[in-house]
């Protein structure tokens, strides 16, 4: 038994073959242009969260209003329940100047008390006096069912509308209401 001389670990290479080392230059742009992808997508979400974001804090406000006009009818019930709130919109308010009675220390007469609500509702609505408006284009009524007795605050406000799966327009969304009796 002889043995063999052992072969080298290594190849040689030819004189015409090169070894590659690295990433070639196209490699490098086809990661880019997936990273690129990457990018503009997680850049998508990021501007719709902030959408929806802002959608949410709208409703927010929304509510808060409808809520605060409901909250003070039902403290002036008396008038309420007579439907004195009702048919009231501020976007045909004649005037957002309070009455005298607001200075007084005798206060108000629950007929005055009506108006009082309905102006200073008006002015959050509109943002009026404020630095800015709670809502953009905000306009407020307000309806009164006298057979049922029930009462609907709606608050409306300006927001871009938002496409839905296989765009379609969300309608509704920049409205909020509520039903109540008292």
């Amino acid at each position: 038994m002889s043995k063999q001389p052992s072969k080298p670990m290594f190849l040689s290479l030819s004189s015409g073959e090169s070894r590659q080392s690295g990433f070639t230059m196209i490699e490098i742009l086809v990661t880019l242009f997936i990273l690129a992808i990457g990018l503009l997508g997680l850049a998508g979400l990021l501007f719709e969260g902030m959408r929806n974001n802002q959608g949410s804090y709208l409703r927010t406000q929304a509510s808060i209003l409808a809520y605060d006009m409901a909250d003070r009818m039902r403290a002036n019930s008396a008038e309420a329940q007579g439907g004195s709130y009702g048919g009231f919109s501020t976007a045909t308010i004649q005037s957002t100047t309070l009455p005298a009675c607001t200075g007084q220390t005798a206060g108000c007469t629950p007929s005055d008390q009506v108006t009082v609500d309905q102006v200073e509702w008006t002015l959050q609505v509109q943002g009026t006096g404020g630095d800015m408006a709670m809502l953009p284009g905000g306009v407020g009524t307000i309806a009164h069912d006298a057979t049922s007795g029930i009462y609907t605050v709606t608050i409306q406000w300006d927001e871009a509308s938002r496409a839905g799966d296989a765009g379609e327009s969300i309608a509704g969304d920049n409205s909020y209401a509520v039903r109540f009796s008292l």
